[in-house]
Order: structure tokens, then C-alpha cells, then sequence
């Protein structure tokens, strides 16, 4: 102890608290003249005040010892350690206490002067000293070694009991006596111990008489104050040594440890990170009895941070509320807090918690900053312990770094999310594979082309366990290649689920940290599209190819034709026979047919204008089309029947009307059933020109009309088994759904329909279709308007 110097006070005002006056004077004047060596400490251990006795057992003037530290004239330095610790202890305690030691002191001539030292503790908060010196010559070895013994004894932090064989005690210690409370000396040392105990300690006692002994007892003061201690005994030919050491601070510690590794395996055993931090939080309000524990935490940086309040209930997260508004700044405070929130702020972000008549607050941090606050309350009023702060305040840095390591957890798995979300909604094949090619990440595209969920794909090798590459060999060597390489490009066909074989596309790419392989991205693109339109294509080029031929057989066989016509015209001109002529009209007339069968394929095949729109002869696009397939359609006996055959003029487009019709009537063909006996019956076909005068609000302004409606209608047989009427052109202009296929009760065939984008329907058998023929296109007649729809090709078979 090294106190600082100050001025000495005066001895009148040392000795007593009262007011200067003749009282004080006497009681100065009579400790001056006392044998007995005394002074006065102030509570910095200065000496305040001595008597004539303390300066001649020094050896040293007044002024050299008024307020100069007492311990500087101890000459041992356990001596010094011993009354340092007594004189610190009887500080805190009340008027009256007291305690003794045996010190030398040490004068400014000659051997220190051992001194029994009595210290009493004043109304005023001085301590009194008095000093008694011991002559050494009545001083013998034991009583030396005993001396010894007793300044040992008193130097230790723990209490010290001397008992003898009436289990009273002899002498105690200082730290006995603050532990225990004055008065130890002259009592049973069986009254301090709790009634349940008594029987714990005799036995105690009894076993140390030929050892030792040691347990754990609650003890009384001398207040009525239960205090835990770790009694000691040991016995020999003289009184019993009782140690006793205080367990309140031990198991205070160990009760802080307990909660501390609560706190750490709470936020290691929750795989979601909100209810570890608050399962930590939870264990923490236990340990303090904390009734209500909320925490305010921080999400995101910069602009994007929004605050949202945890309340933690049942040892999890109960229940996430975010908040309108962050809180007070006034809250960044280091430190634990110990009040209820004074602002209207404050309240708002941590709820309603009104039956709370005590509250602790801490700010949670961790190596990014503040995080957020730790709030705990409950419902007894009255300040909180100051060691339950301690223990909050300890916690709460383990909270921050758990808080932190949540936080970014969340925002991770947050970030993974939505590159799932994302990787989802592709369309492509797009897969992770680990160095060692096992699957980590398996989109869903993946899982609806293999058929294989992410679940069963997750963890096993790619094209070796899941979707397996038909060629094994092939599947070695690109990963092979991806290793050495670093990328690899090739077309694989992979086995989905079920065994059906799927042609891939794929792109393989590694990734690459810190010098080592970590896996691989693979991309598959779907070839069966591609391959599906390869195939059209290659099929379409054929058909160009076979057209191209037809078009030149076509103009090669007109040489021909155009002989045999030209010599059949010049044999009519000359006299024949009424039989011969008959014969060689019929060749003239079946030559001139076939001529115009060519002319029909040739103008056909011939390549299309880019849809130029004009004025078109109806009848005549329609003798060309019906020279095309008349033949064929007479095959199946089929006849084409034209009503009302007057010259109709439209301006559209001729290639695309000319396809249009051609698949109309290949539709309505292939439409027509056979007969009840499975044989093709007589089937007719009419065409049909009708005009219609109404217009439509679709009409373009200035519209005249009259609008010409061609009807295509065909009849299944004379007793009318199916009657059908189908209109040319709708369709090409706002195309409808199809409807799905029926059969006629009757044949057993599909029915169709003429229009491919129609709904079909199937007639009773022997039942004329009520529903009148309808018009699907009208054609103005007049002159070209500025706005037609342009009429596209819809057929069942291929579209134009």
C-alpha cells in the first residue's frame, strides 16, 4: 500500500468527531500521557495523529511522522503484506471492529522493536492504533515459532480457525473474521454451521482427530447470512486447524462458465442461424431470470439496411416482426444499461412489454460494427445484481460474434436462393459437380429432362450413376479432356429415367481456387428440337428436290404432248372418216388434258413471288388446282361438282389461294367416309360462289361490297350420312384451336373436318347435320381495296 502524503491533522480533531472544546482537550491530553504507544490512521492508512509514546518507540520528531504512511516503519515484508490486508478489509466494515498482529517496528536506532499492534475501528472512520511492545528476553523458541505461525496464519486470503478439543475457537484470522463476522472467538464452531449440518461437522471433526478432513458446509454470520464454504480439518497433538474458503465466488465462476459454453453450444446446434442466436439469447435470460428477451437486429448495408425484432420465447425464435424505423441512437453506448427506454422511440422497437418493471439493454457487436441489442426484462422491480451485468456484458460479445456469423449465414443462403431461382428458370441443363464429379447443384430444367430429382441426382457421379452417357468410353474421355484442358465442348447422349435416351449438347467448364481444382459447370442444350428440325429440313429439301425433278419431267414430257397435239389438229383438218375422226378427236382432246396437267404442275412448282398481291381469276386458279389432283381424287371416286361457275375476280395473293384451295380440298377428300361395307361409295364435292351484300364493322371505310363468299361444301352420301359445309378462307386471317379428333359411330374413321382449325363434329347415323354451310372468308369483287387481309394456308396436312 502506498498512499499519498497529505497534511497531518490536529490531534483534537483525530481523537474525536465532537466539536473542539474542553471534553476534547482532556481526552487529547490524556491519550498523550498514556505508556502506551498509539496514533490514528485515516482510512489512506496516513498516520493522523500520535502520542508521545509512538514518537520515542520510533525515535523520530513529530513532524517526521505525522502523516507519513504507517506501513513504512514495518520491517518485514510479511509483516507489511499482513496488516496491508487487515487494514484494507476493516475499511468496508462498521465502528468497532478490530483486529491483531504482531509486527516489528522499526526505529531510526537500533534492532526493530517487536510490538503486539491492536487495531480498532473509530465512529469518525479512523482506525486507532496501539502498539504494546513484547520483551524479548520473555520470548522463548516456541513462543517465537508460535508467533510465526499466528503472523502466517494471518496473512492468508483464507479463514483460519483455531478449534480446540471443545470444538471452541481460539483465535481466527482476518480473513476469517470478515468472512464470518466478529465475535468467532469463545464460540462453537457447531453454532455457525446450519442445523442440518451440525451432524456433518461433528463427524468432521471426529475424523480429523487421526487426519483430515474435507466437505462442503453453508455457514453462518453473525448477520444470519448463509455462506457456502469448503471446510478443511486437520488435527494433531494441539488444537484442530479449520480452513474454510469462501464457494461464493467459485461457484460463481463456474456458474458463468456454464452459461458461457450454454451460449456456444447454442449457436453451433440450430441448423437455421435465427433460432441458434436465439437459443443463446434464451439461455442467457435463464441464467438471470429474465422474463421477456427481445432482439433488435440489422440486416444489410448502406441504404439497404432494415432493422426487424426477434422475440424469443420457449428457447427459439417465436416470433419476426420488422421494424418502421431503425432505433435510437442514442442506444450506441458501450456497456450494459440497466432501465426501461425513456423515448417513445425506444418502446416502439422493442414491443409491448408492459408488465416489465426491470430491464437490462446491451448493444450486440461484432467486427463489422453494431448488429443489433440484446433487451431482457422482467416483472420484479428493483435494480438488477451487478454481477448478473457482469455476466450479460460477458455473454453479449459471444452473442455478437454469433449474431454475425447468422447474419452472414442468412445473407448467403439468401444469395444461394436466388442463384437457384435463377438457374431454375432456365430452360437449359445447368449442373455443379464436385472435383471427383459428383453432383452438387441439379436444376430443374435438369430434373424435368432426365426425369431424375434433385434429390436422388445430388451426390452421385455425373454420367456414371446418374444420367448415364450410353457411351461409357466417350464419357471418360471428356472428362479426361476437362481436366487436361479446362473446358471441353461435345455431344453426348445421356440415359433419363426410364431408359429413354436424350441427345445433349453440352459444355463443360472447371473451376479453379487457389491453385486446385474445385469442380465443374456443365451446360446441356436439348438436341431433340434440333434434330427434329434437321430432319424437317432434310425431309423439305428432298420434297424441293423431287419438285424440281417433277418440274423437269414435266417440261420434258410437253415436247412430246405438244406433238402428239400438233399432229392430232393437223389429221382433223383433213377429209377423215366419220370413225377415224371420232378416234383422233379423243386423242386430241386427251393430249390437250394432259398439256394442261403439265402446265398446272409447272406453274405450281414455279418459285414464289413474295407474296405480290393482284388481281386473280378465281375460276381459273381453281381449273388449275382441280387439273392437279383430279386424277387422284377420281381414284377414290370422288367428283368434283362446280356450281354457279361465273367468272369471279379478288385481289390477294395467287400462290397462297392457290395453296389454300389445294389443301382445302385435299382435307375435305380425305374427310369423306367409305361406304357401310368398308368400300369408297359415290362421294360429291361441291363449289359454291355465293355474295353477300351487309357489311361488317371490320369493313374498311368506303367499303361498297358486294363481297364474294366461296363456299367449298361436300355430302357423304345420298341418304345423307354427313353433310358438311366449310368455308375457304377464315381461318387464314384469325386462326382457331383444334379441337380434338371424333369418330363416326358409322365408318370408324376420324373425322377431320375440311377446315384443319375447325372443330369437328360426327352426325347421327342416318341424321343430316342441322348446322347450315358457313362462310369463312369474303372477297370484295370490286376493285383492290388498300386494307385486305391476307389469307393464310391452314390445313391439316401442311400449312402454306
Amino acid at each position: 500500500m502506498a498512499p499519498s502524503r497529505r497534511d497531518p491533522t490536529s490531534s483534537k480533531e483525530a481523537i474525536t468527531a465532537e466539536p473542539p472544546g474542553p471534553a476534547s482537550l482532556h481526552h487529547a491530553a490524556l491519550a498523550d500521557v498514556l505508556p502506551v504507544a498509539a496514533c490514528l490512521l485515516d482510512r489512506s492508512g496516513l498516520v493522523a495523529w500520535h502520542n508521545r509514546a509512538f514518537a520515542e518507540l520510533l525515535q523520530r520528531p513529530a513532524a517526521q511522522i505525522d502523516g507519513e504512511p504507517f506501513l513504512g516503519w514495518l520491517g518485514r515484508s510479511s509483516e507489511r503484506e499482513g496488516f496491508g490486508r487487515a487494514f484494507m478489509a476493516m475499511r468496508e466494515r462498521e465502528a468497532g471492529a478490530s483486529f491483531a498482529i504482531d509486527a516489528g517496528l522499526s526505529p531510526r536506532l537500533g534492532p526493530a522493536a517487536s510490538c503486539r499492534i491492536r487495531a480498532v475501528k473509530l465512529d469518525a472512520g479512523t482506525i486507532g492504533l496501539s502498539c504494546l511492545p513484547v520483551a524479548a528476553a520473555a520470548s522463548s523458541p516456541e513462543a517465537e515459532l508460535g508467533l510465526a505461525v499466528t503472523r502466517g496464519l494471518d496473512a492468508l486470503e483464507q479463514g483460519v480457525l483455531l478449534v480446540d478439543g471443545d470444538a471452541r475457537v481460539m483465535h481466527c484470522n482476518p480473513a476469517a473474521t470478515q468472512l464470518l463476522g466478529d465475535g468467532l472467538v469463545g464460540r462453537s464452531v457447531l453454532e455457525l454451521v446450519e442445523g442440518g449440518q451440525v451432524g456433518a461437522l461433528t463427524r468432521g471433526l471426529t475424523v480429523a482427530r487421526g487426519g483430515s478432513w474435507q466437505g462442503e458446509l453453508n455457514l453462518r454470520r453473525h448477520d444470519g447470512e448463509s455462506v457456502p464454504v469448503d471446510v478443511s480439518i486437520a488435527a494433531g497433538s494441539g488444537p484442530r486447524v479449520v480452513l474454510v474458503r469462501d464457494l461464493r465466488e467459485r461457484r460463481r465462476r463456474e456458474f458463468e462458465a456454464r452459461v458461457s459454453g450454454q451460449v456456444d453450444r447454442a449457436l453451433v446446434s440450430r441448423s437455421d442461424p435465427r433460432d441458434a442466436v436465439a437459443a443463446a439469447a434464451a439461455a442467457l435470460g435463464t441464467a438471470i431470470v429474465a422474463s421477456h428477451v427481445v432482439l433488435l437486429v440489422r440486416h444489410g448495408e448502406g441504404e439497404r439496411v432494415r432493422w426487424r425484432r426477434w422475440t424469443v420465447g420457449g428457447g427459439a425464435l417465436a416470433r419476426e416482426v420488422p421494424l418502421s424505423a431503425a432505433p435510437p441512437a442514442s442506444w450506441e453506448v458501450p456497456g450494459v444499461v440497466d432501465g426501461e427506454p425513456e423515448d417513445e422511440a425506444g418502446r416502439a422497437a422493442i414491443g409491448p412489454a408492459a408488465e416489465v418493471r426491470a430491464s437490462l439493454r446491451v448493444a450486440l457487436r461484432g467486427p463489422s460494427g453494431t448488429l443489433g441489442y440484446l433487451w431482457l426484462g422482467r416483472t420484479t422491480a428493483g435494480p438488477w445484481d451487478a454481477r448478473d451485468q457482469a455476466l450479460v456484458g460477458t455473454v453479449a460479445a459471444q452473442l455478437g460474434l454469433g449474431l454475425e456469423g447468422a447474419l452472414l449465414s442468412l445473407a448467403t443462403r439468401e444469395l444461394a436462393d436466388y442463384q437457384t431461382l435463377v438457374l431454375d428458370q432456365s430452360a437449359v441443363l445447368i449442373d455443379t459437380v464436385d472435383e471427383a464429379g459428383r453432383v452438387v447443384t441439379w436444376n430443374r430444367a435438369s430434373a424435368q429432362l432426365l426425369g431424375i430429382p434433385a434429390e436422388a441426382a445430388i451426390g452421385r457421379r455425373f454420367g456414371l450413376d446418374v444420367a448415364v452417357a450410353t457411351d461409357e468410353g466417350a464419357w471418360t474421355e471428356l472428362w479426361s479432356a476437362l481436366l487436361r484442358d479446362g473446358g471441353v465442348t461435345r455431344e453426348v447422349v445421356l440415359r433419363a429415367q426410364g431408359g429413354a435416351e436424350l441427345p445433349v449438347h453440352l459444355e463443360a467448364r472447371l473451376m479453379r481456387q487457389a491453385g486446385g481444382v474445385r469442380g465443374a459447370v456443365l451446360v446441356g442444350l436439348d438436341l431433340r428440337d434440333r434434330r427434329a428440325l434437321e430432319s424437317q429440313i432434310l425431309r423439305s429439301q428432298k420434297l424441293a428436290a423431287v419438285g424440281l425433278l417433277a418440274a423437269g419431267i414435266a417440261h420434258e414430257i410437253n415436247n412430246p404432248l405438244s406433238g402428239v397435239v400438233g399432229y392430232s389438229q393437223l389429221l382433223l383438218e383433213r377429209p377423215l372418216s366419220a370413225d377415224v375422226r371420232e378416234k383422233v378427236e379423243k386423242i386430241a382432246q386427251s393430249g390437250e388434258r394432259c398439256r394442261k396437267i403439265v402446265e398446272g404442275v409447272l406453274l405450281f412448282s414455279r418459285k414464289q413471288d413474295g407474296g405480290e398481291r393482284r388481281n386473280v381469276d378465281l375460276r381459273a386458279l381453281l381449273d388449275r388446282v382441280l387439273s392437279i389432283g383430279e386424277y387422284q381424287w377420281r381414284m377414290h371416286n370422288i367428283r368434283i361438282l362446280r356450281e354457279q361457275d361465273e367468272p369471279a375476280c379478288v385481289f390477294a395473293d395467287a400462290d397462297q389461294i392457290e395453296q389454300v384451295v389445294l389443301n382445302l380440298l385435299s382435307n375435305a377428300v380425305d374427310a369423306m367416309a367409305p361406304g357401310g361395307d368398308g368400300s369408297w361409295g359415290p362421294q360429291w364435292c361441291w363449289w359454291r360462289q355465293a355474295h353477300h351484300q351487309r357489311r361488317r364493322p371490320r369493313d374498311p371505310p368506303g367499303d361498297p361490297g358486294p363481297h364474294l363468299r366461296p363456299v367449298l361444301q361436300h355430302q357423304g352420301d345420298r341418304q345423307g350420312h354427313r353433310a358438311r359445309a366449310c368455308d375457304l378462307l377464315r381461318n387464314c386471317t384469325r386462326p382457331r384451336r383444334r379441337h380434338r379428333r371424333r369418330v363416326c359411330p358409322r365408318s370408324g374413321r376420324h373425322l377431320h373436318g375440311a377446315p384443319a382449325l375447325r372443330s369437328t363434329r360426327t352426325c347421327p347415323v342416318d341424321e343430316r347435320c342441322p348446322e347450315p354451310p358457313r362462310t369463312l372468308a369474303r372477297w370484295p369483287v370490286a376493285a383492290p381495296l388498300s386494307r385486305t387481309p391476307t389469307p393464310r394456308t391452314t390445313s391439316r396436312r401442311s400449312a402454306a
